[in-house]
């Protein structure tokens, strides 16, 4: 288990921050009971529970984007072993500011499997939160949706070479398109779930 969790591989990535995400979970969990039993309001449980899968997915997010590399893997390695595997590096981040697509149109990149896992993760890590953001409000628009897919991926994008990760052009347009996704992926949930139950959707566009 101990190197499934250092290996650094995506699946050792994801269980390394599960702890943590868990925890989050329930502290919020918590608030929100103990909230909701103050205010003695009429409560949406399904909502309810979207919001907390999203404080969870927003942890592991923040976890696996803002956070050095190989903090969790140090811990992990002093929980295990005993002590830490490697130092925690900040502020020796990379900086790329040429598309992938370029560098394979060039010919500097191939783009074989390590390119695609890239690729794709990047893409997929943001989905969940365009995906949940129009469950969990009715505000949320389009025109909020477009706000936020642009200046989420950039703040995160100027914190990681602060944190001893890199500044990526790649990760700007996958994170971008990844929220859209989710987002309208979302809404055609919504509007298929009132036309089984026979009720007109009517998105808002404002």
């Amino acid at each position: 288990m101990y190197q499934l969790l250092v290996s650094g591989g995506v699946v050792g990535l994801f269980l390394q921050v599960v702890p943590i995400t868990c925890l989050v979970g329930v502290i919020y969990a918590v608030y929100r009971y103990i909230r909701i039993k103050q205010l003695k309001t009429s409560v949406k449980w399904n909502i309810e529970i979207l919001r907390l899968l999203f404080v969870c997915y927003l942890t592991g997010l923040i976890n696996l984007t803002l956070v050095p590399h190989n903090l969790w893997s140090n811990i992990w390695a002093l929980i295990y072993i005993g002590y830490s595997g490697s130092q925690i590096e900040l502020f020796n981040g990379s900086f790329n500011f040429v598309p992938t697509i370029f560098k394979i149109i060039s010919g500097d990149l191939s783009f074989g499997s390590w390119v695609k896992t890239m690729l794709a993760g990047n893409l997929l890590m943001f989905v969940p939160m365009g995906f949940f953001l129009p469950l969990i409000s009715e505000k949320i628009n389009i025109k909020s949706v477009l706000k936020i897919s642009v200046i989420v991926p950039v703040v995160v994008e100027i914190i990681q070479p602060v944190v001893g990760r890199s500044f990526d052009v790649d990760d700007l347009i996958l994170n971008f398109i990844g929220i859209l996704i989710g987002y309208y992926v979302a809404i055609g949930i919504k509007a298929l779930t009132y036309k089984i139950r026979g009720i007109t959707y009517k998105h808002n566009m404002k």
